[in-house]
């Protein structure tokens, strides 16, 4: 991968609307031989996972199946599956950007995978990530590479432009993560769509959620997480507790 320093990452114009807005989604970064290699990791860390089960604590499983069988949301944690996924970490192009809104170097805080498969990729209610994270810092910037096109039709992420300049927002008593649904109102979002290999880019607090996929085709996105390096390298704490959980149910078996 990339680990270039010399080009900005960021226009002013990209960082004023990434102010104002919370989000901001980037051109294609990465060339198409890059990403077929990352879709493969993207297949093997499905092979690598182990079985497609309820239990399986490194899994989000759809409630609807195909063909009978249990079909993968989510993948969580990823780097320690497959190496080229740890590798894209610190690329340059995925922490640059992070760097250049903190002000300073990154860590990784948190590593997922999203699958959003074909049909049954189920919508995910309006939300804040912090809200799940408040044990920690606040000063949290997902990036969100799009292996494939991410569109209106197949669910690409819905952002609620400058929500992430009100703090935690009322929650829903019966999802305590998920923002109330007086305020669910989809006509308050708006659609990030991009082209495989940009970037979608957005803080911890702002409010977010997706559409089911109605394509015949998965929508698959790495989404890593970034803390500013001042905060601390908190993912051997954080993230390798729930590494080791996945192990040890994975020996288990």
């Amino acid at each position: 991968m990339n680990n270039s320093t010399s080009t900005p990452s960021l226009s002013p114009e990209q960082v004023t609307f990434y102010d104002e807005n919370g989000f901001v989604v980037l051109e294609p970064a990465f060339t198409e031989s890059e990403l077929d290699a990352l879709r493969r990791a993207a297949d093997e860390l499905l092979a690598q996972s182990g079985p497609v089960l309820p239990d399986n604590p490194r899994l989000q499983i759809e409630s609807e199946q195909i063909d009978a069988q249990p079909v993968v949301r989510k993948i969580e944690p990823i780097i320690d599956v497959v190496p080229a996924l740890g590798d894209l970490v610190y690329d340059r192009r995925m922490t640059g950007p992070v760097a250049e809104i903190f002000g300073e170097e990154v860590f990784l805080f948190e590593d997922k995978l999203n699958y959003k498969p074909p049909f049954i990729g189920s919508h995910y209610p309006l939300h804040q990530d912090y809200a799940y994270w408040q044990a920690h810092t606040d000063r949290l910037v997902t990036v969100t590479l799009l292996l494939d096109d991410a569109t209106a039709e197949n669910g690409c992420l819905r952002f609620v432009p400058g929500s992430h300049k009100q703090g935690l927002m009322p929650r829903d008593n019966d999802h305590p993560r998920h923002i109330q649904e007086a305020i669910d109102d989809p006509s308050i979002s708006v659609d990030a769509p991009g082209l495989a290999g940009s970037l979608v880019i957005f803080s911890c607090y702002t409010a977010h959620h997706s559409f089911r996929n109605r394509t015949d085709t998965g929508r698959r996105a790495i989404l890593y997480t970034y803390n500013p390096a001042v905060d601390g390298d908190t993912y051997p704490i954080y993230m390798n507790q729930n590494t080791q959980r996945c192990l040890d149910w994975l020996s288990a078996q």
